[in-house]
């Protein structure tokens, strides 16, 4: 016959072991969800960056391409959209690049960061003019946006001055 002490024992026996069980299973649940919540919030936190990268984008373009340095402008009456094409010559020397005159490239810098500005003539004479550059060498992510713009050459016939352009901004991370 079976001792009673003993009964008794394994039955406190089983249900530790079933206690020890169910702590493991409840364990690697949790384990699993939070695996799964970690997941999930780097990707928002990678969706937040890249939102946060294309406002910035959109804000560089958005100052280039109401710089007050570059318009035209009849009678104190500025055109939008529209670059004067000596100013945009000047500005290009000036602060293209790092190597032209740091102070004016140091002054854009701080607007413009790590991006490259570059104005095209298309039509009628195809020329380019890079405003800003300080494109990275090595970089993750590039966005580019294009704006049509009218370039305004005074030194041609009043007839001929406007010419069609494209602004391109290039926003680096």
């Amino acid at each position: 016959m079976h001792h009673p002490i003993l009964t008794m024992e394994r039955k406190a026996q089983m249900q530790m072991a079933e206690t020890i069980v169910i702590l493991l299973i409840f364990f690697i649940i949790i384990g699993l969800a939070l695996t799964f919540y970690g997941v999930f919030q780097a990707g928002s936190i990678r969706e937040g960056e890249r939102e946060q990268f294309e406002k910035e984008a959109i804000r560089v373009a958005l100052v280039v391409s109401n710089l007050p340095e570059v318009d035209c402008s009849d009678d104190n009456q500025i055109t939008q959209n529209c670059f004067d094409k000596l100013k945009v010559q000047t500005l290009s020397g000036l602060a293209g690049r790092a190597g032209g005159n740091d102070e004016a490239f140091l002054f854009y810098q701080a607007e413009f960061r790590s991006s490259k500005v570059t104005i095209q003539e298309i039509f009628p004479d195809p020329e380019e003019f890079v405003i800003y550059d300080n494109a990275p060498e090595k970089f993750k992510e590039m966005i580019p946006t294009f704006i049509p713009i009218t370039i305004r050459d005074p030194m041609r016939p009043l007839q001929m001055q406007d010419a069609f352009g494209l602004l391109t901004v290039e926003v680096y991370r």
